[in-house]
């Protein structure tokens, strides 16, 4: 139990604990690929080790996960510090793509959605060099990670017109969506000035023609309100989109992204629920 509360407190102590687990996981690794200008500009691709063949003729469906952190606002762990959720997304047969991005205070919105953007880019236009498929992209992230998913997912004037063709499906986990008014400081130097905070809000961008979203959310969450979730879903079934909505009891804000951790993973079924929408949205003509 001990094990348990630490995980799901996602301290750096606790996922260096996590990450010694998932280095067991069948996948290979290649990373600090860069795919910008920016030092920061770096990702790590992971592929299933069951592709051996020299020149990786298969084509798995890929997904590109953003980690949270505030934006900057508060404490941020890069890539690294990831790689369970890497295992776990591996083991469904998907490779998956992990980008370090700029943050607050060196970059504020809408600039803070550049390295989101030209990551994505990045992926439609090389992953087929590591195995992937460049027309299934899955856009994926936790917390404030999810906010950058999102905006990419619903507003689609950020990507490039092929690169946006390609998003076959958001998962949001623990995502603020509609977040107005803001609770903290940060969030205004962030997302200001006032006239431009209604920018800020995926919900806004809701029209019916994005594509399909799967919402994760855990009841026990006190730093994302559960209206983010509950707004966001309306908007998209009385546009006439694509929803699906899971809230897991007796999981907080850190603890839905532990969930997919190798010992917490049959405790809830988050990764059973990502692994089955991917899934069933490949599956979809």
């Amino acid at each position: 139990m001990a094990t348990i509360l630490l995980i799901t407190g996602c301290s750096g102590t606790a996922l260096f604990a996590i990450n010694s687990l998932a280095l067991t996981g069948q996948y290979d690794v290649e990373t600090n690929i860069s795919y910008g200008e920016h030092a920061t500009n770096k990702l790590d691709i992971y592929v299933p080790e069951l592709d051996k063949t020299p020149d990786r003729v298969k084509h798995y469906p890929v997904v590109i996960f953003f980690y949270g952190g505030c934006w900057g606002g508060c404490k941020t762990y890069p890539k690294e510090h990831y790689r369970f959720v890497a295992q776990a997304l591996t083991s469904n047969n998907t490779i998956v793509v992990i980008p370090d991005y700029r943050l607050y205070p060196d970059v504020r919105f809408p600039q803070i959605m550049d390295d989101a953007r030209i990551a994505t880019n990045w992926v439609k236009n090389h992953i087929h060099e590591y195995g992937g498929n460049p027309d299934q992209l899955f856009l994926t992230g936790h917390s404030a990670g999810a906010h950058l998913a999102a905006m990419l997912t619903l507003n689609e004037d950020y990507l490039q017109p092929e690169a946006y063709r390609s998003i076959r499906g958001f998962v949001g986990l623990a995502g603020p969506y509609d977040f107005l008014p803001f609770t903290e400081n940060y969030q205004k130097e962030v997302f200001g000035p006032p006239e431009r905070y209604s920018e800020s809000q995926p919900v806004n961008y809701v029209d019916g023609n994005e594509p399909p979203l799967l919402l994760l959310y855990g009841t026990e969450d006190d730093s994302v309100k559960p209206h983010n979730i509950n707004n966001l879903e309306e908007k998209v079934r009385q546009s006439g989109g694509n929803v699906k909505t899971f809230r897991y009891a007796g999981l907080d804000h850190a603890g839905i992204l532990a969930a997919l951790s190798i010992p917490l993973r049959d405790r809830h079924p988050v990764w059973s629920d990502i692994k089955a929408f991917v899934q069933e949205t490949i599956a979809q003509p």
